[in-house]
């Protein structure tokens, strides 16, 4: 995710046409620019194909059309990733909580179930990151051993998130007989613990339920229609200027459309999607302090964003 200076338009508009998004833009652009220029020269030199009669109203409407079908499918993109933001910080929150109660029940000489906590809390995080992204190999060098074959057992679970909710509810209940946990203090965890698999099943419905194919078609379809009529009707009065008019539209619509399908998938790798990584890094340092467990230095590094582009 791209952190900014709100107040630093230059440069944030350099740093916006370095990225995929501009580059995919510019390609597309370019053969709009192809398009208007051959069919302005044309019908300027040529071949008289203008739209004298057409009203200047029906390409007016067609334009307020487009940009409240624009409008809408930014919006709902937009939301999704707000969704998706908000609830990975229901999880960095969730992680704290139950760490922190943890830390307070647990003994410090019970140094194998803090540890065992500590370790699967922040492992959740990592594994949901990776199971969003269909990144199932990076579990084995980002997910941490708490116990003697816990990462061997999640290996078994194709859903390794759950696996991990599994083993922190089997971890409470062999507490719970042991008799080191109470009643109300065993329904306090499981609480927490549920919201785990709250967090994952918001995230999944995210995830598996794209913006539907024909509305997303039909915007892409009216928006080549526009460019493409739009020379015809507005070459007679711009002349030659009908090539920069053209690019300046096709530059605002194309773009807003590819900005949304970047956005609506906010658990990608793209540099608009979220930072999940520096998020997951984070609940992994913040537990280990809340249960007084050490991290080194360089794992505290690899918790800050390292996508800030703009200053």
């Amino acid at each position: 995710m791209i952190i900014y200076q709100k107040d630093d338009w230059f440069r944030a508009i350099w740093h916006f046409h370095t990225g995929t998004t501009a580059r995919s833009l510019m390609k597309r652009l370019a053969w709009v620019f192809a398009y208007v220029t051959m069919i302005t020269i044309v019908e300027i030199r040529f071949v008289d194909l203008r739209l004298k009669d057409t009203p200047s109203e029906f390409l007016s409407t067609m334009g307020i059309l487009l940009s409240l079908l624009i409008l809408f499918r930014t919006n709902t993109a937009y939301d999704r990733f707000y969704e998706g933001r908000r609830t990975w910080g229901t999880l960095v929150n969730n992680s704290r909580n139950l760490a922190a109660y943890m830390s307070a029940l647990l003994p410090a000489q019970r140094h194998n179930d803090r540890l065992f906590f500590t370790k699967a809390i922040a492992n959740f995080a990592f594994a949901l990151k990776n199971h969003l992204r269909n990144d199932r190999p990076s579990n084995a060098g980002e997910l941490e051993e708490s116990s003697q074959g816990q990462l061997s057992t999640l290996n078994l679970y194709d859903h390794v998130p759950n696996g991990i909710v599994a083993q922190m509810r089997q971890r409470t209940e062999t507490l719970y007989r042991e008799g080191l946990l109470t009643d109300p203090q065993l329904i306090n965890l499981n609480n927490l613990i549920i919201v785990f698999l709250d967090v994952a099943g918001i995230c999944e419905r995210i995830r598996s339920t794209p913006i539907p194919f024909s509305y997303s078609f039909f915007i892409k379809l009216f928006i080549l229609f526009y460019i493409g009529i739009m020379p015809f009707t507005i070459v007679d009065e711009y002349g030659y200027l009908t090539i920069p008019a053209v690019m300046a539209v096709s530059y605002v619509m194309v773009g807003l459309e590819i900005i949304g399908e970047e956005i609506q998938d906010p658990f990608g790798i793209e540099r608009n999607n979220l930072p999940l990584n520096q998020i997951s890094q984070m609940i992994r340092i913040n537990v280990h302090e809340l249960m007084q467990i050490y991290v080194p230095p360089v794992e505290k590094e690899a918790a800050k964003s390292g996508f800030v582009i703009v200053t």
